[in-house]
């Protein structure tokens, strides 16, 4: 092999070494870029703004829902069958309110506000009618009603105008029992099935207690002290 044979061996040799350290190099340069493209894919905003957001299950159903609702939040879920499970909303006063519901869309439960401007809360039979409810007055006290199966008033605690207690228990939505506790001491009453007082048992005014019967018309037939 002469001189000139072995310089070109010579020059291959060392252009198979440049194209392996080039390739090499590219690949180098390619692997930064693309780990450069990921770390900004992963770049998490401080804010996101938008009107509102959707969330949808694997078929394309939206089962929530973040948007406005007169001029406030508002937050949805649904099941998969579009009806509302929760629903977090502004009541008509201006206030927050929370409704949830059954898989057939009735409401279940209601938390928002009285008309008067008090927290107000309900519980929701299968039929849709209210049976429990508990809130605030006008005068600023709690009360407590529990209704049967149809929506009607079974019991009702709260309270006297002059600031004590009261607790009536009633059918047909006529008052049975009532127990007060005015400033001048406890009374009960006891009525028939028409709303008219048979007995009453209390403190009268002058702080002296009375015992009184009447008939089903609701008239005196007697009462201790005679005179009251």
């Amino acid at each position: 092999m002469n001189q000139l044979e072995q310089r070109v061996q010579k020059l291959e040799k060392n252009l198979r070494n440049y194209r392996i350290i080039f390739g090499i190099g590219i690949c180098a340069i390619c692997a930064v870029s693309l780990m450069a493209s990921g770390t900004k894919n992963q770049f998490v905003p401080d804010k996101i703004q938008a009107k509102s957001f959707q969330v949808v299950n694997n078929n394309g159903k939206v089962i929530a829902e973040l948007g406005e609702d007169k001029g406030n939040g508002s937050l949805t879920t649904y099941n998969t069958s579009g009806q509302k499970l929760v629903d977090l909303f502004t009541s008509e006063g201006g206030a927050g309110g929370i409704n949830t519901f059954d898989d057939d869309g009735d409401v279940l439960f209601k938390v928002t506000r009285t008309s008067s401007g008090g927290a107000y809360m309900g519980m929701f039979n299968s039929d849709a009618k209210e049976i429990v409810e508990f809130g605030v007055t006008e005068g600023e006290s709690g009360y407590f009603k529990v209704n049967d199966k149809y929506g009607d008033k079974l019991a009702w605690i709260t309270y006297t105008e002059d600031g004590g207690g009261y607790f009536a228990l009633l059918n047909n939505n006529k008052e049975t029992i009532r127990l007060s506790t005015p400033n001048v001491g406890g009374r009960i009453g006891l009525s028939n099935k028409k709303g008219n007082r048979n007995i009453y048992i209390g403190t009268q005014e002058n702080q002296d207690g009375n015992i009184t019967i009447s008939n089903a018309a609701g008239s005196k037939l007697g009462s201790i002290p005679a005179d009251y």
